[in-house]
């Protein structure tokens, strides 16, 4: 060891010393989060020094909490305020894991019991569907090209800041909030378009868009369940329209008649499904279909 590395720490001590695997300091080197204070020319040995022990004890814990990293780099020497903030917003994000990950347990648990199928027949699944003329709805809404997986962040974000603007204008609400949601192309994104029903044609601001939806005939469903659970009330309503000759011409529409904020249990969430139609074919009689669904 050269005189310019006698207080420094190998590798290997400092592993030790923080509890990080040597493989996972090389890791933080490459990634700028935990760099060596000196390398050795002739080596390339690392080393570092006793002082680097606390951040590397500081990002040990913060990973063990599961935190990612990019917010490991940002709280690492961040004031104790804004630590005990990024905190508590990671602590959030964990808490809605945990609802969903109880979610899958239960959801495990009925399978495993038997108490449901792993795809469900359409008498097994609590859904009401019917075929009705709708009205042309004046809606404020936001343009959003996103990716199908990024959509349950988009949509709620989306009406909540249409919310505040109609709010702002003064409107109220007349209906729920709903997305015309195109099925998404070969690269998994669509365009959607999310908002809310207007009483009137009011100005567009910055992201914010009026049009209307015009008048359709559409097939119509009531889903109840959480919103993950929507792929098989499409898969549903795609065998209704099959077997009952019926052709889509349009985006679905989903209008989101549960506020999760209000309705604390995920499987009550109730949305409805209006998918537009043709003028041809009806429900045939005898199936599985409860009673006619009215979109207020």
């Amino acid at each position: 060891m050269t005189a310019s590395t006698t207080r420094l720490l190998s590798i290997g001590r400092f592993a030790r010393t923080t509890g990080l695997s040597i493989r996972t300091l090389r890791r933080y080197d490459a990634l700028g989060l935990l760099a060596p204070a000196h390398v050795d020319d002739d080596t390339g040995y690392r080393y570092y020094t006793l002082e680097q022990a606390r951040d590397g004890e500081a990002i040990r814990r913060l990973r063990a909490l599961d935190v990612p990293l990019d917010e490991v780099r940002a709280l690492l020497h961040a004031p104790p305020e804004a630590l005990r903030e990024g905190l508590a917003t990671h602590r959030a994000r964990l808490e809605g894991q945990a609802v969903e990950l109880r979610q899958t347990l239960e959801e495990l648990s009925r399978l495993i019991a038997g108490e449901e199928q792993l795809v469900p027949e359409k008498e097994m699944i609590r859904f009401e569907i019917g075929i009705q003329d709708l009205d042309e709805v004046k809606v404020l809404v936001i343009r959003e090209h996103v990716h199908q997986d990024e959509m349950s962040t988009v949509v709620p974000n989306d009406i909540a800041e249409v919310h505040g603007y109609v709010q702002e204008l003064g409107l109220g609400f007349h209906g729920p909030p709903i997305c015309v949601c195109p099925f998404p192309n070969e690269d998994g994104t669509l365009d959607a378009e999310i908002g809310w029903p207007v009483p009137k044609e009011v100005p567009g601001r910055g992201r914010f868009e009026f049009k209307e939806l015009p008048a359709t005939r559409a097939l119509v469903m009531k889903h109840v369940g959480p919103f993950s659970a929507l792929g098989s009330a499409y898969r549903l309503m795609a065998e209704v329209m099959e077997e009952n000759g019926l052709t889509a011409t349009g985006a679905p529409r989903e209008m989101y008649v549960s506020d999760p904020e209000q309705v604390s249990d995920p499987n009550d969430y109730e949305t409805l499904i209006a998918w537009p139609i043709g003028p041809e074919g009806e429900l045939k009689p005898g199936g599985f279909f409860k009673r006619r669904v009215e979109v207020e």
